[in-house]
């Protein structure tokens, strides 16, 4: 849920949809933590969006998760 709302939040009237499609805990999650993975959409009412903006977007999500949430970003 804070997650969720921390994306929400962060991302702003440019998230158009926002979905919690996968929770995982096993290797190679380290124990006590568990992987989240979201899938975002985004969408501008004033003007096309670029990779780069929502790039710019994406990582202040990304940072601020890390921020209050200790979150860490798995690839």
């Amino acid at each position: 849920g804070e997650a969720k709302r921390i994306i929400q939040t962060t991302g702003g009237e440019l998230i158009a949809s926002l979905k919690l499609f996968d929770v995982y805990t096993g290797q190679p999650v380290p124990e006590g933590k568990k992987s989240l993975a979201y899938s975002i959409e985004y969408n501008s009412k004033s003007g096309t969006l670029t990779d780069d903006s929502v790039e710019v977007i994406h990582q202040k999500i990304i940072s601020q998760l890390a921020q209050k949430l200790g979150a860490e970003l798995r690839m």
